[in-house]
């Protein structure tokens, strides 16, 4: 069966467990023939679901409990890692001395930056500090590269990706992350399926979960091969910095997936104390396999 997957966003070492299906043909095992999709935009997995264009799709977990989309569910949880943002030493100095922040993301709207604004609150109150004047500015992902450009500090920032190259950079940062502050992690990435497809399609829906399954105990057991698979597939040239990403992000794969039901509950109910969501609870519990 031909089976389309869109991503989230452009492909990365995230995306490895289907890299390496495709590559030990362990989907086509399973009679899944696999088409990877880079989406342009980042939420056109969901709607090409609704749509039932395609049969899977990886997003984060809050843009599913963020808005109740009825025909869509998740399979469950395959990735997950922290992050939250990210200061440089003397952006956090303006944060705790009440100057202006200046803060970089790769996307600016109502639900991203009132979450970003209450990291940095229920931050500031712990410490005994105030600052209410924070600026975000929609840019790309290249956090560091904008750190180091003079912004303060990076939101949507990742430990497997902004937390390795700001090592390697040797960059003096603060992190203030999810955890850190008590707000559940939505740093993750789930597999999407519509309701339509599930409800005819559920053996399909198994073996692809087994194959990829498979796939994330390969990569677990082999680094080598988990980075030139990468290279081989992405015909990116190989650097110490994806190296690196690489060897973080492959032990941060679920095997066998997380159950999303109970793992985002607490999600689920910081979106709708935040008045983010209005999701009620039924609907909640409607969203998952």
């Amino acid at each position: 069966m031909k089976i389309k997957l869109a991503l989230e966003w452009f492909i990365n070492p995230d995306h490895l467990p289907f890299i390496v299906g495709l590559d030990k043909e362990l989907y086509k095992k399973n009679n899944i023939e696999l088409e990877i999709i880079e989406p342009e935009g980042h939420y056109d997995g969901f709607k090409e679901l609704a749509n039932n264009n395609i049969q899977f799709a990886t997003n984060e977990p809050l843009h599913l409990v963020e808005k109740y989309q009825e025909n869509i569910c998740s399979i469950g949880n395959f990735f997950e890692t922290n992050g939250g943002i990210i200061f440089t030493t003397k952006g956090y100095e303006n944060l705790i001395n009440n100057k202006q922040v200046k803060i970089t993301s790769p996307v600016s709207n109502p639900v991203t930056d009132k979450i970003a604004n209450d990291i940095i609150q229920r931050h500031l109150k712990k410490i005994g500090k105030t600052n209410n004047s924070i600026k975000i500015v929609a840019n790309d992902f290249y956090h560091i590269k904008h750190l180091k450009a003079g912004f303060d500090a990076a939101w949507l920032c990742f430990e497997n990706f902004e937390g390795v190259e700001s090592k390697l950079e040797n960059l003096e940062v603060k992190k203030i992350y999810l955890e850190d502050v008590r707000i559940p992690n939505f740093c993750a990435l789930d597999v999407f399926v519509s309701k339509t497809f599930a409800s005819s399609n559920k053996n399909i829906i198994n073996d692809f979960k087994s194959a990829t399954q498979d796939s994330i105990r390969i990569l677990n057991r082999d680094l080598d091969y988990s980075k030139s698979v990468y290279y081989s597939y992405t015909k990116q040239k190989p650097s110490n910095l994806m190296d690196n990403i690489i060897k973080d992000t492959i032990h941060r794969f679920k095997n066998p997936f997380d159950k999303s039901r109970n793992k985002w509950k607490n999600l689920h109910q910081y979106v709708f104390t935040q008045k983010i969501s209005n999701i009620s609870d039924s609907q909640y519990s409607d969203m998952f396999l």
